[in-house]
């Protein structure tokens, strides 16, 4: 049932959005309302998309899976009120792409490819679209608060190293202290230096949030150790990169694209080297998006 729910909730968000943005005056707007053509004039038309998708998909999905929460005695008040949260996760991040847009090449402006600003609002969306749409938002747990503390907690480390992992390939691709210097910056160095500093801050974040006095202490051990790993890794690439001012982009590459898996394999063999980088899984609680 709750799979059948979310899949439907998508469906009809997808036909919705697509009459939304095909035929507007169907919802009483005008037939080029001014963001449609602010948004067709930049070139973001599928990027915006993407967001009116997922701002229409989670109130559905909060709509056709409130029965079933109603058959399992679920709570209905705190569900609706974490599906208003996570919706407006949702739109800060749609305010906060248009504002980074200019850092993504557009996918629809005329003479440019790129499809990494879609998979980017993919990747960060993807936290609020899933718990929603899985029904996990409401719970079931009969200990007042711990089950909403717990699903915000994964929320937040999840939601924190997808931004961050997105915040360090986009200022990797974006580098230029030299141009030529950038793929050290970029892939693999951006994607892990900028996925562990966002899981330090989720961490950080889901520490304040739990209330067992091991447990955030647990957490907050592991969010020093992921904020030293991405210090180091950022220290890595920015010192690899700067090899631009005197090779060409395809030897930074050479020695850039291997260079992190090199300092993460042999942390371990230096006392010195593994305080400041240690490989830990992120680990979320468990059983909180179902």
């Amino acid at each position: 049932m709750r799979v059948t729910a979310g899949i439907a909730a998508a469906v009809v968000a997808l036909v919705v959005a697509l009459a939304l943005t095909s035929s507007p005056e169907r919802f009483g707007l005008p037939t080029s309302p001014a963001i449609f053509e602010s948004v067709r004039a930049e070139g973001r038309s599928s990027e915006a998309f993407i967001f009116v998708w997922a701002l229409i998909a989670l109130p559905v999905a909060g709509l056709l899976h409130t029965p079933s929460a109603l058959a399992r005695r679920a709570r209905i008040g705190t569900g609706w009120a974490l599906v208003a949260g996570y919706w407006l996760y949702v739109a800060l991040l749609a305010a906060l792409a248009w504002a980074t847009a200019g850092f993504f090449p557009a996918t629809d402006a005329s003479g440019k490819q790129g499809g990494l600003f879609g998979a980017a609002i993919l990747l960060v969306v993807s936290p609020a679209l899933f718990v929603v749409g899985s029904g996990g938002v409401f719970r079931e747990g009969r200990e007042r608060g711990t089950p909403v503390r717990d699903q915000l907690t994964a929320f937040a480390i999840l939601c924190s190293t997808f931004i961050g992992l997105v915040a360090g390939l986009t200022t990797g691709h974006n580098f230029s202290f030299p141009r030529a210097g950038f793929p050290a910056v970029f892939l693999p160095g951006g994607a892990l230096w900028g996925l562990m500093a966002g899981a330090a801050l989720g961490l950080g974040i889901g520490a304040l949030l739990t209330v067992s006095t091991d447990r955030r202490r647990a957490m907050s051990d592991d969010a020093k150790s992921f904020a030293r790993t991405a210090t180091a890794l950022l220290a890595l690439c920015l010192s690899l990169s700067q090899l631009g001012w005197l090779l060409p982009s395809w030897a930074v590459a050479l020695i850039g694209v291997p260079a992190p898996f090199v300092l993460l394999a042999t942390a371990g063999r230096f006392t010195w080297l593994g305080r400041w980088v240690q490989y830990r899984q992120i680990e979320l609680p468990k059983g909180v998006f179902h």
